[in-house]
């Protein structure tokens, strides 16, 4: 059932590529999803696409990606956040590789802290926008997150790229999706 809604909730996202221009900039987030179970070491990514104008979300605990929770109060704790923004950004078209024939641009719309339990637990929330000269769809994804960050042990991946569906599990570097019905 949850999976419905996801599928649901991103077609419903996507459907305001279908009117976008190839070149236009896609800055619209997803619709508002419910909110996740927080877990360490495992992160939610979900893909969608219309054509060859896709978004990229990313959500995942802290912890896994810069080691603490905790707002950052200390200059050291400050940088280890900052690095990893950094990282997160430099380092998306390495983590998420689309096929070199595709030609995608990704660029970061958003990157932002969810502070909940009384500051106790926290998320990091990235979101991108891909431009594509031609729709993924028949092609291959390629996953390389735990390279980037290694506390990172389990990715579900939920996209949609036109009609096609996928959930899928990038739990190692390496990890291919194969976009075909």
């Amino acid at each position: 059932m949850k999976s419905i809604l996801l599928a649901c909730v991103l077609l419903a996202s996507i459907t305001s590529f279908a009117k976008a221009d190839k070149k236009e900039v896609i800055e619209k987030k997803p619709a508002h999803r419910e909110e996740k179970a927080h877990k360490h070491g495992a992160a939610q990514l979900e893909i969608a696409f219309q054509g060859a104008n896709g978004q990229i979300d990313l959500e995942a605990a802290t912890e896994g990606i810069y080691g603490f929770e905790y707002l950052p109060k200390t200059d050291e704790d400050k940088k280890k956040q900052h690095n990893a923004f950094a990282l997160i950004e430099t380092n998306i078209a390495e983590m998420i590789q689309f096929e070199a024939s595709l030609k995608c641009e990704i660029s970061k719309t958003n990157i932002e802290i969810k502070n909940h339990d009384g500051e106790k637990h926290s998320d990091i929330n990235a979101s991108f926008k891909v431009i594509c000269q031609k729709s993924p769809t028949g092609t291959t994804i390629t996953f390389h997150f735990q390279k980037t960050f290694p506390k990172l042990k389990e990715v579900n991946v939920q996209l949609v790229a036109d009609d096609l569906q996928k959930s899928f599990k990038a739990n190692k570097d390496g990890s291919k999706l194969v976009l075909k019905k």
